[in-house]
């Protein structure tokens, strides 16, 4: 009886063995469906950067594995756990990868849920833009609000930027609702150059995804993007009409404002902006109240009075100070003259309105820096350059992922307990007329026994070989 069972076990490793091999990499790591990364996509590409964007049915944590090769050595957080220094769930997912090499494949897979997906069964890759010789473009912004129905302001929620001949661009909304996309650093289609738009009349696309609380599309120009209207989810917008009736009725202020001879038009500054603030009000943009940003030399982007003067001053160890113009449309925006010390500072703005009444604003903010601050960094540089790849841009990961094992897990079968066998002693003789049965021998079973557990455990390695 125990050869028999020694057989048997011998069997079943043999059965379990090649199950393994065939059905390692999911049998044990079947993705749940609200795990499963959905609408993958590259934006933000530059020499030295790129985003990687997803969204799950449920909140999850995220991160990228990636490298050059397909050992995918590094790891990228979410933008807001590198803020934080957590590893939070959210449903939305967007991950910046920095410190990259210009014109250099890269291969990624996607880690949702603890779990790594792939393009059914190879990462993903995507090559970054060549560098660019000469200076970007002056400061540039389109910023905005979105809100849900009930115009509460929307956390996480995911912007995609569109501008003819451009590379595609993305942001994402801050616990305000608040959301900043710099127009002046985005790529051209190619990648080969810096993106050339009319900063007057150029369309702008915009597709807002907040996962399960609603969309919007939004179709706005380049002249009423700074800020932009109040976007909704759940709803869509024209924006062109805006600056369409906007033109419409400067046109005819100047015509009835034009001399008898017909000659010279008066120009007006009473028309109204639609991206001037309503009332002229003072505000700050970004950064937001208490923000930690992890720049030493932020930009400083808020709304005002049109053509007012204000003053902005800049707190910390060393105090920043400058007097700004309020643009035609109600914006200003400003970069202190050096790098900010980690720290916590304080951004006000004022100035003087017509009844000599003294406005002011004032927000707080934790400047980061690396090597003084505790957040996760992406050690995303293999090589002395420290420039950072970028995607190709034609990249459209839209195929259905498939799990795999999360490179850091190991699995490693070490049994916890050993069974050890003990005579049994008899308090009695058994009541037999042939007396006591003479036992077989134990060394072919006690073989057998080995060499099942042997069997196991090779079917284990070759388990974990197969997941990589």
């Amino acid at each position: 009886m125990p050869t028999i069972l020694g057989l048997l076990l011998v069997l079943g490793a043999i059965v379990g063995g090649v199950v393994l091999i065939k059905q390692g990499p999911n049998l044990f790591l079947r993705a749940a469906p609200e795990q499963t990364p959905a609408q993958i996509k590259i934006t933000n590409v530059t020499d030295s950067s790129l985003t990687v964007s997803w969204l799950t049915s449920e909140a999850t944590t995220g991160f990228v594995k990636y490298g050059t090769e397909n050992s995918l050595t590094f790891t990228a957080n979410d933008d807001r756990d590198q803020i934080s220094g957590k590893n939070e769930e959210f449903p939305t997912h967007h991950i910046t990868i920095k410190n990259l090499n210009p014109a250099t494949t890269y291969f990624f897979k996607i880690g949702s849920g603890g779990k790594l997906f792939d393009n059914n069964g190879q990462p993903y890759q995507a090559k970054t833009a060549p560098a660019i010789k000469t200076a970007p473009p002056v400061n540039d912004v389109a910023y905005g609000t979105v809100v849900d129905q009930n115009n509460n302001p929307v956390s996480g929620a995911i912007i995609y930027f569109s501008l003819a001949n451009a590379n595609p661009a993305s942001a994402i909304t801050k616990s305000s609702g608040s959301w900043v996309v710099p127009l002046n650093l985005i790529r051209s289609a190619d990648l080969t150059n810096w993106a050339t738009y009319d900063k007057a009349a150029s369309i702008e696309e915009i597709f807002v995804q907040a996962g399960s609380l609603g969309t919007s599309t939004v179709v706005a120009t380049t002249k009423n993007d700074s800020p932009m209207p109040k976007i909704t989810l759940g709803q869509s917008f024209d924006f062109k009409e805006i600056a369409q009736e906007e033109q419409k009725i400067q046109e005819k202020q100047e015509t009835s404002q034009a001399t008898e001879s017909g000659k010279f038009t008066i120009p007006t500054d009473a028309t109204p902006s639609a991206t001037a603030s309503p009332t002229g009000e003072l505000a700050i943009i970004n950064p937001d109240e208490e923000e930690n940003v992890n720049t030493q030399k932020p930009e400083f982007v808020g709304t005002g009075p049109v053509n007012k003067n204000i003053t902005i001053t800049v707190e910390s160890p060393q105090t920043y100070s400058a007097t700004i113009l309020v643009d035609e449309n109600g914006k200003w925006q400003w970069t202190p003259p050096a790098n900010l010390e980690p720290g916590e500072h304080t951004v006000t703005i004022s100035y003087t309105d017509d009844s000599g009444k003294v406005q002011k604003v004032s927000k707080t903010f934790m400047v980061l820096s690396a090597g003084s601050s505790d957040l996760p960094a992406i050690t995303a540089s293999p090589s002395s350059s420290s420039t950072t790849p970028t995607p190709s841009p034609s990249l459209s990961a839209t195929p259905t992922p498939t799990a795999s094992p999360t490179p850091t897990a190991t699995i490693s079968a070490t049994p916890t307990s050993t069974s050890s066998a003990t005579d049994s002693s008899r308090s009695s003789m058994p009541s037999t007329s042939s007396g006591v049965p003479t036992s077989g021998y134990l060394t072919p079973t006690f073989m057998v026994f080995i060499m099942g557990l042997g069997l196991i455990f090779i079917g284990f390695f070759l388990r974990k070989s197969f997941n990589g």
